[in-house]
C-alpha cells in the first residue's frame, strides 16, 4: 500500500490544492489486503478525515490475504476416513509427538489436542495460528476496519473517490462501492467472487471471464461505476475534471472558475414540445449555435450508463459549480444481459417511458442527491417528471428498495 499527499496546481486553484490518493502496490503479493495494508489505508484514510481532504483510491487488488502456514506443510498427516480410500475424505490432521516437538522449537504455531488412536498416541490439529502474521481472520478483521473508515468518510462529507485500474477483488470491490463514486477502466473488473469460484460451485464451466461478472458492462449498467474511462490516463483526467468542481477541503466556499458566460446571458436553446435530449437544454446545441443553462463545455455527466430516465451531473453557471439532476423526456432503452450461469437466460431490451421514475431512476436520483450534498454544492432539479412507475413488476422493486 502507497499513499501521498498531492499539491496540485489547478485553474480553480492556481495556489495549489492537497488531496490524498491511496494506492494499491499490486506488484507485492499482487496487491492483497493483510494487517499491515489494511493498518496503513485506515490511517491515510483518517489522515483525510481529519484534514477535510479529498481522498483518491487507486484499485488495483486481490482482496483480503488468506495464506498457509508453510511451517506446517511438511509436518503433519493426515488421519483417513478409510485408508484404503482417500477419496473418502479425511477424519483430522495431526502431528506425532517428534514433529510436534521439532515444531515446538521453532515456535509453536498450531492448537492440538493429544489423543490416541489407531495404537498411536496423536496430537490432533484444532486451530493453525502460523509464525506469520496476516494468514486468516486478522486479515478479515481489517477489512472490516477500512471498509467502515471509507464508509465514515463518505458519510461526513469527504470527497471520496475511487479510480479501478486494475481487477478489485472482495474487500477491494466493497471500498470502490462504500466509497461511492468510481471510475472504473475497461478490462478491469470488480468481482466478489471469481469465475473459477463460481464454475466450481456450479460444477461446470459457465463464466470464462471475470469480465463477464464485474466488467464495465456490469457496472456502469447498474450504478456502481459513475464513469467508464478507456485508459488509466483516461481516468486521471477523469478524476482531475471531477475534482474541479469540489471544494479544497470540507466546509470550503466551492471553486468559483473564470467563465465567458455571465449569469445573465439569454438561453437560446427552447424546448419543443416533444421529446428532446434534456442535454441539450444544459449545454445548448453547439453545431446550431444555440447556448443552454449552463456555462459552454461545463456540464460533466456521472452515472450516465444507468438509469436513463435520470439525467445527472456537475455543471457550472457563472463559473460557480452546481449539481444538476434533469428528466429524460425520451424513451430509453434497459438492456437485461443474459447470465450464462441460466442456460434458459435470454438477453431482454426493455422500454422505460421519459418522465417517468422507474426504481433505478429513483435510486439514481437519491445517489446523486446523496453525492451532491457531500460535495457542498448547490443543486438544481429540473423537474418536468410525471411521477413513479406504476406496472406491477416496478411496484414491487419500489417496495423492496424501500
Amino acid at each position: 500500500m502507497v499513499a501521498w499527499v498531492f499539491t496540485l496546481l489547478t485553474p480553480e486553484y492556481p495556489k495549489g490544492r492537497k488531496i490524498i490518493v491511496i494506492a494499491n502496490d499490486i506488484t507485492f503479493k499482487i496487491g492483497s489486503f493483510g494487517p499491515p495494508e489494511d493498518d496503513y489505508f485506515f490511517k491515510a484514510t483518517e489522515l483525510a478525515r481529519t484534514r477535510g481532504l479529498p481522498r483518491i483510491y487507486l484499485s488495483a487488488n486481490s482482496g483480503a490475504r488468506l495464506g498457509i502456514a508453510e511451517e506446517l506443510l511438511h509436518l503433519f498427516k493426515a488421519a483417513w476416513n478409510d485408508d484404503s480410500n482417500p477419496l473418502k475424505g479425511i477424519k483430522y490432521l495431526y502431528l506425532t509427538p517428534e514433529t510436534l516437538s521439532t515444531l515446538a522449537k521453532k515456535g509453536s504455531s498450531c492448537i492440538t489436542e493429544e489423543i490416541e488412536d489407531d495404537g498411536e498416541r496423536r496430537h490432533k490439529i484444532t486451530g493453525i495460528i502460523g509464525l506469520q502474521d496476516g494468514l486468516g481472520v486478522e486479515s478479515l478483521r481489517g477489512s472490516g476496519l477500512i471498509a467502515g473508515a471509507t464508509h465514515r468518510a463518505y458519510d461526513e462529507g469527504i470527497f471520496t473517490l475511487t479510480l479501478v485500474t486494475a481487477r478489485s477483488v472482495g474487500i477491494g470491490a466493497y471500498l470502490v462501492r462504500l466509497g461511492q463514486r468510481s471510475i472504473q477502466v475497461e478490462g478491469n473488473p470488480m468481482i466478489l467472487t471469481g469465475a473459477q469460484a463460481l464454475n466450481k460451485m456450479l460444477g461446470r464451466e459457465v463464466y470464462t471471464s471475470n469480465l463477464q461478472l464485474g466488467g464495465t458492462q456490469i457496472m456502469a449498467r447498474n450504478g456502481t461505476s459513475h464513469l467508464v474511462a478507456e485508459s488509466d490516463l483516461d481516468g486521471a483526467l477523469k478524476v482531475l475534471q471531477w475534482l474541479a468542481y469540489i471544494p479544497e477541503s470540507r466546509g470550503k466556499a466551492i471553486p468559483i472558475s473564470p467563465s465567458q458566460d455571465s449569469w445573465d446571458r439569454p438561453v437560446t436553446y427552447s424546448p419543443p414540445k416533444g421529446p428532446y435530449d434534456p442535454r441539450w437544454l444544459l449545454q445548448g446545441k453547439e453545431d446550431e449555435g444555440l447556448t443552454g443553462l449552463f456555462d459552454k463545455g461545463s456540464f460533466f455527466e456521472t452515472l450516465g450508463e444507468w438509469a436513463k430516465t435520470i439525467v445527472c451531473g456537475r455543471a457550472r453557471l457563472g463559473g460557480m459549480p452546481l449539481g444538476v439532476i434533469a428528466v429524460e423526456t425520451r424513451t430509453t432503452e434497459r438492456i437485461v444481459p443474459a447470465d450464462p450461469a441460466n442456460a434458459s437466460g435470454y438477453e431482454q431490451k426493455v422500454m422505460e417511458a421519459g418522465q417517468v421514475w422507474t426504481p433505478n431512476s429513483a435510486y439514481k436520483t437519491g445517489q446523486a442527491i446523496y453525492d451532491i450534498n457531500r460535495e457542498g454544492l448547490p443543486l438544481m432539479i429540473l423537474a418536468n417528471i410525471r411521477g413513479f412507475s406504476g406496472g406491477q413488476q416496478d411496484m414491487v422493486r419500489f417496495l423492496s428498495h424501500s
